[in-house]
């Protein structure tokens, strides 16, 4: 008899190793299914939902797929412009993957894919969204990290910690070559 149960028993522990494999492999199953539907859904987004500057898109929420932070400075004949919160942000439904938070003149570059960003396109955005860019037809000098190039706007991109300034008229006694960012960003 002891030899009977001890069969069983070894049955009813084949039973339930088959059984958790199973339920194992319908969780790992369910769970690259819901990864590919919302990776589907997230490539296949209507463009007739999405607002677009300079082919950048306006979306109800930020992306983290590509997330980096430059900052801009902007002087008109030595005296500092503030770069304005919300730049890029329209009534919280729409967020454009070049936008502002606070007036401290970091730009924050959250997009769905990996891609270079202009200094111009941040500008375009700018002024479809907000106001207070300098009015000149002037071209503003560009420096970047303290150097001066001679990119245009459209061609200067945004790059990950860059300090990006730009001066319309008389430059400032003194061009900042780097910007302190906070922690995390």
């Amino acid at each position: 008899m002891k030899i009977r149960k001890t069969k069983e028993s070894q049955s009813d522990i084949q039973s339930n190793k088959h059984r958790n494999k199973i339920i194992l492999i319908a969780i790992i199953s369910a769970i690259v299914a819901s990864i590919a539907i919302i990776s589907y859904q997230l490539d296949n987004i209507t463009t007739s939902s999405i607002q677009y500057v300079d082919s950048i898109g306006c979306d109800s929420m930020e992306y983290s797929i590509f997330h980096i932070h430059a900052h801009l400075d902007i002087f008109a004949n030595g005296q500092p412009i503030t770069v304005p919160a919300s730049i890029g942000i329209k009534d919280s439904t729409c967020l454009y993957w070049l936008h502002t938070h606070k007036s401290d003149g970091i730009i924050h570059i959250e997009a769905p894919k990996s891609r270079d960003f202009s200094l111009g396109e941040f500008l375009d955005i700018w002024k479809s969204t907000n106001t207070g860019l300098p009015s000149t037809n002037e071209n503003p000098i560009i420096y970047v990290n303290g150097h001066i190039v001679t990119t245009s706007l459209k061609d200067t991109l945004l790059n990950a910690h860059d300090e990006i300034v730009l001066v319309y008229g008389n430059p400032p006694s003194h061009i900042p070559q780097f910007y302190q960012f906070p922690e995390g960003l």
